[in-house]
């Protein structure tokens, strides 16, 4: 599937190379008087070759560091980094507080010369106005196919957010880490379409930051070929997105909520002992967490652990929970851990009209699903 699309994002990206050599600007209208250019610095070399970035920016304030954007594109020498599109996107960026950069990345080296650049930013960006602690990455179409394992890779700590637009890689693994908005254009091929979904949705499933947004009227390349107010709008929420992703308050937030979206992400994924695992380390520091301990509860419950499960997700009543949301999980586990007495009590304090009907047949239940007092809990409606 992925070699077809591949296959497919090339051809596309052909034409809008085609299309790119005639076009003037980006299609977001905004004022851009005071953005500056520090154009050919040298940030590393590869291979015996020198390579050179662009940096737009607002005027440089004393002491001030912004976060930067970096636009990852095959480019080699100064007039592959005028393409207007990635011009047009590294001043937006700029009219945004950010730092805008257009680096040389050779076909076929790009993956060590982005290596170059990023080493470059994290040890010398404070000195061309860069914070260090906050680079995010742009890649599109043909580009993303390199661009995202790389940026997916779990040892590119200094990559804090990313933006993908209308491509696809060959990815297993999100990081949790990585807040990554993936912009689909709803006018692109349908296959490209297909494998977006799919790479969204596993990353979802693993509970990865991984935020999608749909420009249902936009074609592949839309930047370029769909000047109007739905596209300036999503160009608009990209650069919106890099601020926020990259703040440190965000940031903050991220890694503090990790090991617990871990531990979800586990669960979703179908490794229950894993997850159980993970919320017995989280649980044992938070004792008094009800909410946690549920999730805790609903872990052993799925890893078949039915007694522990019974008797933990009991010692949560009167703790404010979901009548629902504690009685479900906490009936399944008493019922299979042989205690079906508690199960039934456990369906019993469900209000009647919350109660799910589909408990009825539940595979669970199947040792007291004879029981009158079982069948008494669903009546026929």
């Amino acid at each position: 599937m992925f070699a077809a699309v591949s296959r497919a994002l090339m051809l596309t990206t052909v034409g809008s190379l085609a299309a790119l050599a005639q076009a003037t600007h980006l299609a977001f209208p905004v004022p851009l008087p005071d953005v500056a250019v520090a154009s050919d610095v040298r940030f590393g070399t590869v291979g015996g070759v020198p390579l050179m970035m662009d940096v737009y920016q607002r005027p440089r304030e004393a002491g001030k560091l912004r976060a930067a954007l970096v636009f990852f594109n095959r480019a080699s020498g100064a007039p592959d980094r005028q393409s207007p599109l990635y011009v047009g996107w590294a001043r937006s960026a700029a009219s945004r507080d950010l730092a805008g950069i257009v680096p040389d990345l050779r076909s076929g080296s790009e993956a060590r010369d982005f290596e170059a650049l990023i080493e470059y930013l994290t040890r010398h960006g404070g000195d061309i106005g860069v914070d260090t602690a906050a680079i995010a990455v742009y890649a599109a179409s043909g580009n993303v196919a390199t661009a995202f394992p790389l940026l997916e890779d779990p040892r590119q700590t200094a990559i804090k957010a990313a933006v993908i637009y209308y491509g696809t890689a060959p990815i297993t693994t999100f990081r949790r880490d990585l807040p990554v908005l993936y912009v689909r254009a709803g006018l692109d091929r349908p296959n490209v379409n297909e494998e977006i979904l799919t790479l969204a949705s596993r990353a979802i499933t693993q509970n990865a930051p991984v935020t999608l947004l749909n420009h249902a009227t936009g074609y592949h390349g839309f930047e370029l070929f769909n000047d109007d107010d739905a596209t300036h709008d999503v160009i608009s929420r990209t650069l919106t997105f890099v601020v926020h992703a990259t703040w440190a308050g965000y940031r903050s937030a991220l890694a503090l909520g990790l090991p617990e979206a871990a531990a979800a992400g586990t669960m979703e994924t179908g490794d229950y002992h894993d997850a159980a695992s993970l919320y017995a380390n989280l649980v044992r520091n938070r004792r008094d967490d009800a909410r946690l301990r549920l999730a805790y509860g609903e872990a052993l419950l799925a890893d078949h652990q039915f007694a522990t499960a019974c008797t933990l997700l009991d010692s949560l009543k009167g703790k404010s929970l979901g009548a629902r949301d504690l009685a479900v999980p906490a009936s399944r586990a008493c019922a299979q851990a042989g205690k079906g007495d508690a199960a039934i009590a456990w369906i019993a304090s469900i209000p009647e009209q919350f109660r799910p009907m589909s408990l009825a047949s539940d595979p669970a239940f199947a040792a007291i699903q004879a029981r009158s007092d079982f069948r008494a809990l669903f009546p026929r409606r």
